[in-house]
């Protein structure tokens, strides 16, 4: 697995606060990795429009939107290469949103499509939740996954939230729990996943998952950083690492993600 030093990153680590409302965000990422025995690398675009000006004062600005109850649209295009002859490219587009209410209501969805070249994927996403209190929210969703072969069927229940520190430094995480339908056997999914902010501008994560449906099982653990060099420029990278397991054997996987993003 290749590294990513973010040695710069660090030592900017207790850069001063700064805060700039923003509307609407604009990105970029680079993917690199195995799967298997394939190399692939990759690129991504992405952007995200908010009904009304984010307010970037409250906490971490990876946080801004959440900690602001803001309601939005986005899009995304990934399109992934595998290293080996007459390999057809793996593109996925997404389009989504969320709509957080006056009464702190949520309301979630997406809709995604992947193609490989030799199928088509279309996923839709329903969520409905609530925020607990300010720092904290749960979403109840429900996924269905339809290509050539076979249905999937998801319902999770997921929780964020962020609890400040001393000094200027808060930690924020991530817990989800999802039951797995297939046409043939049922399973589970569940996730976990922290970051700790050293300031507003700067934070590492680090995350973990385990997916068990059938005779199929699969875990990941990632390592994540994100530096906004001023205000309105986000860095950000991903280390991460992961198998599964099948009657067939075992395949193992890794892979890098940089990316930037800028808000205006």
């Amino acid at each position: 697995m290749k590294k990513i030093l973010l040695a710069s990153a660090i030592a900017l680590a207790t850069a001063g606060q700064a805060y700039a409302d923003y509307q609407f965000e604009v990105g970029g990422i680079y993917a690199d990795g195995e799967r298997g025995d394939v190399d692939y690398d990759g690129f991504g675009i992405g952007g995200e429009f908010h009904f009304d000006k984010v307010d970037t004062s409250k906490g971490p600005l990876a946080e801004a939107s959440f900690l602001d109850k803001s309601s939005f649209v986005n899009f995304s295009f990934i399109s992934i290469e595998p290293d080996f002859a007459g390999a057809d490219d793996e593109d996925t587009t997404n389009i989504g949103g969320r709509f957080v209410t006056a009464t702190n209501l949520i309301i979630e969805a997406d809709w995604s499509t992947e193609d490989d070249g030799a199928s088509d994927t279309d996923t839709i996403r329903v969520g409905v939740g609530t925020y607990i209190n300010d720092n904290t929210d749960v979403v109840v969703s429900y996924t269905t996954e339809d290509d050539d072969n076979s249905d999937v069927d998801y319902l999770d229940v997921t929780f964020h939230g962020l609890n400040p520190l001393n000094q200027g430094a808060s930690v924020g995480y991530d817990v989800a729990v999802g039951y797995i339908d297939t046409d043939d056997d049922s399973g589970y999914q569940i996730a976990v996943g922290g970051t700790y902010y050293f300031n507003t501008m700067f934070g590492l994560g680090l995350s973990a998952g385990i997916t068990d449906v059938g005779d199929v099982s699969s875990d990941v653990i990632s390592i994540d950083a994100s530096f906004f060099a001023n205000e309105q420029v986000e860095l950000f990278a991903s280390i991460f690492d992961g198998s599964t397991e099948t009657n067939a054997g075992d395949i193992d996987s890794d892979g890098i993600l940089i990316g930037a993003a800028v808000r205006f």
